[in-house]
């Protein structure tokens, strides 16, 4: 490939851009049927057998990208410029390949893929009794956010005996995960992030600053469940009460009063965002109504050339109208970065969080400017500041869990149930602190956790997004009506720029400390808020 001239090398690209996207309209779908529809035989063989042609194609095609990264001067590439410039860059860091590439592809299908489709499965298996039948945990899991605490504490404990069954093999396929991710680590002279950070076009230096940061903000974390004690009227909180809503919280909101909260949020940022919402709403492109089999989490995926499909479960609660803010977030930001080819147009997860987690926050503040009852903001303001710390603290927590799974398994050579519930508990009371209480059967709790099976390290972009959404925010208001046509082009860049430069698009800089500092201390403003606004009622 060194020899080709520009245009041979565009029309190269391209054609190797038509065969991933062939494949990947096919694996959006099976996994789409098999996440809302479909757990049995025939949608499992259909994902395994795509494992399959996944790993062929990667055989065939293993020639294309050190070729790309070994040509001399490429010239001008037009939006492939930076999928050039990042493949150039992998393969600078990139470990033996070869033979040991070759057995790692003919591995694709039973090794970690493998593992991690039998944990699918077996969270797909887990089935609550609930109310005099059964329910998936994902229909369950929102009734901890009731105001009746022998209500929340009966989920809890129905959560509890529906999470026993088959605990240890989901211990052992997440210890199985856990040793073939460092496996191949070794076997490419790197460690097992190393990949994630190259996706994610970020520095382990700048993970090491965020996660830093988000340390910080544990102090704030405590406090906040100190003051919720407090109003709650408890001397401790248990665990099943860390969702209980605050005061009059907003309930049983219908789905076409969520869906307009959501249209005008978009709307304050400009009448073509609330347009291409309306769009993916009218096409009936978003699947909210909880059933058994259906995954319990949130999601947006996109067929190449198709419209994208929101998958969530709506049980009119607060969270869930926020959740389907974020989620359009996600699907808007999907739909415009689609101008782009599609190896320019899957933004990086961490930009791709901001876009979400600012749109969450813009539904917030739509919700707020709906109810004057002071009860109803604090509920409201509460319940943000909550998702907020999760989004920073909790996920630095639970990367830092990740983290010790492999330490100890270098250091032992096994990950036993126990062993993993230890590594669990302590994180989580360290997260806590003292105002909550864990029960014995939150040991269980990780065990429910998809992204520790199917997407290791997956925890830091969440504290970028956080961070650099409360900064999006705070350029908003600096200039609402210029607001709207730079986020536009932050959108529609895809994955045309690094992170960085794609957020200072829209005013955002990421590079300094200081910078994740001054949006964490937005989330003590919140609080110090929070607490004055209770005072008020109490």
């Amino acid at each position: 490939m060194t020899e080709l001239d520009t245009e041979a090398l565009l029309d190269g690209i391209r054609q190797y851009e038509r065969c991933v996207t062939e494949l990947q309209r096919v694996s959006v779908y099976a996994e789409l049927l098999y996440a809302l529809h479909d757990q049995g035989p025939a949608a499992t063989g259909l994902l395994r057998r795509l494992d399959g042609e996944w790993a062929r194609l990667a055989a065939e095609l293993e020639f294309f990208e050190p070729g790309l990264a070994a040509h001399p001067g490429p010239g001008d590439l037009g939006p492939y410029h930076h999928f050039a410039q990042r493949t150039r860059t992998a393969a600078a860091h990139e470990g033996p390949g070869g033979p040991q590439e070759a057995a790692l592809a003919t591995l694709l299908p039973t090794g970690t893929e493998g593992w991690q489709r039998l944990a699918q499965q077996l969270l797909a298996r887990i089935r609550v009794e609930l109310d005099g039948g059964t329910r998936s945990l994902g229909e369950a899991l929102p009734t901890l956010y009731s105001p009746d605490r022998a209500r929340r504490a009966a989920v809890h404990a129905s959560i509890n005996r529906a999470l026993e069954p088959e605990l240890e093999l989901r211990a052992t396929a997440l210890g199985m995960i856990v040793a073939d991710g460092e496996a191949r680590a070794a076997l490419r002279g790197t460690d097992w992030l190393k990949s994630r950070h190259f996706a994610d076009q970020i520095r382990p230096d700048e993970v090491a600053v965020l996660l830093a940061v988000a340390d910080e903000c544990t102090p704030i974390v405590h406090d906040y469940y100190a003051l919720k004690c407090t109003l709650l009227g408890l001397d401790r909180l248990a665990d099943y009460d860390r969702y209980a809503p605050l005061g009059n919280s907003v309930q049983d909101i219908a789905w076409p009063d969520a869906v307009d909260v959501v249209i005008a949020s978009f709307r304050k940022l400009d009448p073509g965002f609330e347009k291409l919402a309306r769009s993916i709403f009218d096409a009936g492109m978003v699947d909210a109504a909880p059933r058994p089999g259906k995954q319990r989490s949130a999601f947006t995926r996109a067929i190449p050339g198709q419209l994208p499909c929101i998958s969530m479960n709506f049980t009119g609660r607060l969270r869930d109208v926020l959740t389907l803010g974020h989620e359009m977030g996600h699907a808007v930001h999907m739909l415009l970065a689609s101008e782009q080819p599609f190896l320019a147009a899957n933004p990086p997860s961490m930009v791709n969080e901001t876009v979400a987690l600012f749109c969450e926050a813009m539904t917030v503040r739509t919700l707020l400017a709906g109810h004057t009852d002071r009860h109803t903001r604090a509920s409201v303001l509460a319940r943000w500041l909550e998702d907020q710390l999760v989004a920073v603290a909790r996920h630095a927590v639970l990367h830092r869990f990740e983290v010790a799974l492999r330490t100890e398994l270098r250091e032992t050579g096994t990950l036993e149930a126990d062993r993993i519930a230890e590594l669990w508990t302590d994180g989580q009371r360290g997260l806590y602190g003292p105002a909550v209480e864990l029960t014995d059967g939150y040991r269980m709790w990780w065990s429910y956790l998809g992204p520790l099976f199917t997407d290791p390290g997956s925890h830091y972009p969440y504290i970028y997004g956080q961070l650099a959404a409360l900064a999006l925010l705070n350029r908003f208001d600096e200039d609402p009506a210029g607001f709207g046509p730079r986020f536009h082009r932050l959108l529609a860049a895809g994955d045309t720029r690094p992170p960085q430069e794609l957020l200072g698009v829209a005013g955002v800089r990421t590079t300094e400390a200081d910078d994740w500092r001054r949006a964490a201390r937005t989330l003590r403003g919140q609080l110090t808020g929070l607490s004055s606004l209770a005072r008020q009622l109490h």
